[in-house]
C-alpha cells in the first residue's frame, strides 16, 4: 500500500509532518521520507 502525506501551513508544522510520515511508514510501505523547507525556500531538514 502506498500513499502520500503532505502539509502546507503558514505556521510551524514539523510535528504534523513527522507523525503523518511516521504513520504511513507503518502501513507496509517500502520507502518513506520527509523534507522541510525553511522561510528562505531552502531545505532545512530531509530524511
Amino acid at each position: 500500500m502506498g500513499g502520500l502525506f503532505g502539509v502546507i501551513s503558514k505556521r510551524e508544522c514539523v510535528n504534523e509532518l513527522f507523525y503523518g510520515t511516521d504513520y504511513h511508514s507503518h502501513l507496509g510501505t517500502k520507502r518513506a521520507g520527509m523534507a522541510v523547507i525553511n522561510r528562505d525556500g531552502l531545505f532545512a531538514r530531509s530524511i
